[in-house]
């Protein structure tokens, strides 16, 4: 970049990133009020339709060290621009679904689709944003994609009860369309942005320079960590709550959208908290927020709806967490920085993907509560430790 963006074409970006946002994680979270529906349907377990949480993140993992440096070498708006389109076919496809482990593959590869937004969208506000200005950006960033989490979640339960869970896939196929026309209109890639050739030497290469920096292998190992211990819990939470309450996947979408709603709450505050707390009292702040919501989730004689209030708090202190994080991973390799946020993405979701099996584990030996109560201890841990191994 040879000079920055002003004000308004910064916010111009960030809209239309924020969109692109809005469509993937809008997907992310769309089945975990359905998972009681879908087994129901299908004839499976609780477990095994939690299980394509776990699926969907391992593809979304695995498909970062590829993606980005694709991002790095062809340009990241065409890289998100085709995987925006690529996941209203798998949407479109999932929708027409008429099997479980039809459902589960089209799952798995929309993982590998959506995994090529939102990271390399975090890189392309990193190349085009100041140091000074980027994590108020990406915060403004987080602040759409996280509507997109707290609709996906909220709006799956409602459209399922009233219309059936394949309306909920083809309203998210129509989302995701129309944030593909707005990055097709809108975004364009940079004339000057210096790209060497796609290979795999230069891949290499890469990844050896990302991996130069001492800090990187410790942030990613602490958000393997962080996406284990926050995002195993979301897949039973319908159940949970329908163990305790006999609540149905509206109440469940409301809960699990909650923590999108805390997620607004940082977006608009964003530039205060990183003025008055900045990074290392953000990251501890978000794990002991996080930890006192899910403790208080776990007390299981609760009435259903103050799940809604735990998960919102929870939400908030998940981005104190993660958005310093995010501010942290797009400094590792400026060079290499598709490749960078690429494989930050990856380790989160490595985390989401091992969190599941974690939690069901726990469920299964112990109870709900103690799972819940084990969560919130790591998380708190978490929060204590991060900001001293990354010298924040």
């Amino acid at each position: 970049m040879t000079a920055a963006p002003d004000a308004a074409e910064l916010r111009r970006l960030t809209l239309v990133l924020g969109m692109a946002g809005f469509a993937s994680t809008f997907t992310m979270r769309l089945l975990d009020p359905l998972v009681p529906t879908l087994a129901g349907e299908f004839g499976r377990t609780i477990p095994q339709v939690a299980m394509m949480a776990t699926a969907f993140s391992i593809c979304y993992a695995v498909g970062q060290p590829f993606l980005g440096p694709i991002a790095d070498a062809v340009g990241k708006a065409r890289t998100i621009l085709v995987s925006v389109a690529a996941l209203v076919v798998m949407l479109v496809a999932c929708a027409l679904a008429g099997n479980f482990e039809t459902l589960f593959v089209l799952r798995m590869l929309m993982g590998v689709f959506a995994g090529g937004i939102i990271p390399i969208a975090m890189a392309a506000i990193g190349d085009r944003a100041p140091m000074s200005e980027r994590q108020v950006a990406l915060g403004r960033f987080l602040t759409i994609m996280i509507v997109g989490q707290t609709a996906g979640a909220a709006a799956s339960g409602v459209i399922a009860d009233h219309f059936g869970w394949r309306a909920v896939m083809m309203t998210a196929a129509g989302l995701a369309g129309i944030a593909g026309t707005m990055v097709l209109v809108v975004l364009k890639p940079r004339p000057d942005a210096g790209r060497e050739a796609l290979s795999i030497a230069n891949a290499i290469d890469r990844y050896r320079s990302l991996f130069r920096n001492p800090r990187t292998l410790t942030l990613y190992s602490l958000v393997i960590l962080e996406g284990a211990l926050i995002f195993g819990i979301m897949p039973y939470v319908a159940a949970i709550l329908d163990d305790r309450s006999g609540v149905g996947a509206t109440e469940a979408g409301l809960a699990v959208g909650g923590a999108g709603l805390g997620g607004l709450v940082y977006g608009f505050t964003v530039r205060r908290l990183v003025a008055h707390l900045g990074p290392a009292r953000m990251v501890l702040a978000g794990g002991l927020i996080m930890a006192s919501a899910i403790a208080v989730f776990a007390l299981p004689f609760l009435p259903w709806w103050t799940a809604i209030g735990c998960f919102i708090v929870q939400g908030f202190g998940f981005f104190l967490m993660h958005g310093t994080f995010q501010a942290q991973a797009t400094e590792l390799a400026p060079t290499a920085r598709g490749s960078a946020v690429a494989l930050f993405a990856c380790s989160l979701f490595c985390g989401h993907a091992l969190g599941p099996i974690i939690v069901g584990a726990l469920k299964v030996s112990f109870g709900a509560s103690i799972a819940l109560l084990a969560m919130a201890a790591g998380i708190a841990l978490l929060g204590i430790i991060a900001p001293r191994l990354l010298k924040l």
